[in-house]
């Protein structure tokens, strides 16, 4: 064998690992029985503000893993699912309104959709959909590695997460607006029983705070998937940003999962 056909030979021989690839279908099996396992059995048996049977909650958690099977995201199964379960401890209440800043390419989204369905709420989805805006801003991990985020990374087009939402969540619970968060959040002024934000940029995290935080229910609960980052944690544990900036006093904070979702309640 020539040494050209012997690369062609390697390269075909390896494994594909995209999305709906047999590779990544075991992954998410593997997790449903590791990692995710303690997560997946609370969500089963404890209980939830809406009659959920054993039965609609394994299809739910089927759903799930075939969007996670079939779109790219960027969250685990345990934080999907904490944001899922208090949606649905509050269902019951009236109507809910569920908020999500940073869609990606739409797999969270369509996940949070269903949970919405089950759970009577609204999701209202703020995203550019041009992926992470122009910045220069360097942001270190916990150990202290830098961390940069380059423009249009993680991008999904408004069209595309609409597909998606379309092919595998609940259309009929969702509204996606677009534009950058500080030109849309502004303008936004109901009430939130549960939020998330997947950001990335500290900039971006100081909008949502700034302008989300304050609509939050007395009962409501706010989620950062960006625990994982220096300075949201600096910004977060900042008294002043909370009582000159947000306009409220500072909230509690808790880990959840590895510790990468940060919950944040009103006190």
């Amino acid at each position: 064998m020539r040494e050209g056909e012997g690369r062609h030979a390697a390269r075909a021989h390896r494994v594909r690992r995209g999305t709906g690839t047999l590779y990544r279908k075991l992954q998410s099996l593997k997790f449903l029985l590791t990692r995710d396992r303690r997560a997946v059995l609370s969500f089963l048996t404890r209980d939830l503000g809406v009659p959920m049977s054993t039965a609609e909650r394994l299809a739910l958690l089927a759903r799930f893993t075939r969007i996670t099977n079939e779109i790219r995201g960027y969250h685990t199964l345990v934080e999907i699912l904490t944001v899922t379960e208090a949606l649905l401890e509050r269902a019951g209440r009236g109507p809910l309104l569920l908020v999500e800043c940073g869609t990606g390419s739409g797999s969270s989204t369509a996940k949070l959709s269903l949970a919405a369905r089950h759970a009577g709420a609204r999701l209202i989805a703020f995203d550019s959909f041009t992926g992470i805006p122009e910045n220069d801003e360097l942001h270190h991990f916990e150990d202290g590695r830098e961390l940069r985020f380059a423009k249009g990374a993680f991008k999904g087009s408004l069209s595309a997460v609409e597909k998606r939402i379309a092919r595998f969540g609940a259309p009929e619970r969702v509204r996606l607006v677009k534009g950058l968060f500080h030109e849309t959040l502004p303008g936004f002024a109901e009430p939130i029983d549960v939020a998330l934000l997947d950001v990335d940029l500290a900039s971006s995290t100081r909008s949502c705070l700034v302008h989300l935080f304050p609509r939050l229910r007395p009962d409501g609960v706010l989620f950062s998937q960006d625990g994982h980052i220096r300075e949201t944690h600096e910004m977060i544990a900042d008294e002043a940003f909370w009582r000159e900036e947000v306009g409220v006093a500072p909230p509690e904070v808790h880990r959840r999962g590895d510790g990468k979702l940060l919950e944040l309640r009103p006190r």
